[in-house]
């Protein structure tokens, strides 16, 4: 079975406030993070997961957090007509301080003992911290079949290691993310992995912080996915990706705790 015909079975309504979403509205955390979110660490300008789940109406809002590509970088991704969201034109957007999107701080879940296995890239890094959501309408003339009439895409410039803490691991009755993408980009800078025996996997464990999919490139530079989650059978990969690398999807079977 193809990815996209499994992933439709559990296809939802736009989210009602992407839905009524005007130009002019406010950025609205609490009604951004009750949606399904699919969150992808180091996501540089791969919209892969958007096109799978926006397609499939599976998630409508999105988080890509990305410390190496600078604000102006992506603006001029999702302007450009080939690089951009294929069907799809910018309805907002919003340009968002640190305390839209922590609005009550946040506490780091790391511990001492968790150091990064290969040395932090993040000093090498010359953008300045940003955030924005963009909001993007289906162009007219297409239809569902497209993909989803709505998509909201949060962009933040930062770590995808830490974001993910200050966004699901504060117990403040945020959300876990809907999927992640887990991907270890052999040439990203990532200053630990995603994938599995990572830093990432270790805070969503240690939280239980813990998505209900991962689409995971297990045969190509990620090891393999976190404990707790088992590869959906006869569910083909979809190639995505720079290098179109195969991505497969795991489901969570379990809340482990490590």
């Amino acid at each position: 079975m193809e990815l996209q015909e499994y992933l439709a079975d559990y296809k939802e309504p736009v989210p009602a406030w992407l839905e009524n979403f005007k130009p002019g509205d406010p950025f609205s955390r609490r009604e951004f993070f009750a949606s399904r979110v699919v969150y992808y660490p180091g996501a540089g300008n791969d919209g892969h997961p958007v096109k799978l789940f926006g397609s499939t109406h599976t998630a409508h809002c999105f988080v890509y957090p990305d410390y190496m590509l600078s604000r102006e970088q992506i603006a001029e991704s999702l302007e450009d007509p080939i690089q951009g969201f294929l069907g799809y034109k910018s309805l907002a957007r919003i340009e968002l301080a640190e305390s839209d999107v922590t609005p009550n701080g946040w506490t780091p879940h790391l511990e001492p003992g968790d150091q990064p296995k290969t040395p932090h890239q993040v000093a090498q890094n010359k953008i300045t911290p940003f955030a924005f959501l963009e909001v993007l309408a289906r162009e007219e003339g297409l239809t569902d079949d497209h993909g989803a009439k709505r998509l909201a895409i949060l962009f933040i410039g930062s770590d995808g290691i830490a974001t993910y803490d200050a966004m699901f691991c504060q117990h403040d009755g945020t959300l876990p993310p809907f999927a992640v993408l887990v991907q270890d980009h052999g040439f990203g800078d990532n200053y630990d992995k995603f994938g599995s025996g990572g830093l990432l996997e270790r805070l969503a464990l240690r939280c239980q912080a813990l998505p209900k999919w991962l689409l995971v490139a297990v045969k190509d530079n990620t090891d393999k996915a976190w404990q707790g989650y088992r590869q959906i059978d006869n569910v083909e990969c979809e190639r995505g990706g720079m290098h179109r690398n195969q991505r497969f999807l795991f489901e969570r079977t379990s809340s482990i705790h490590d």
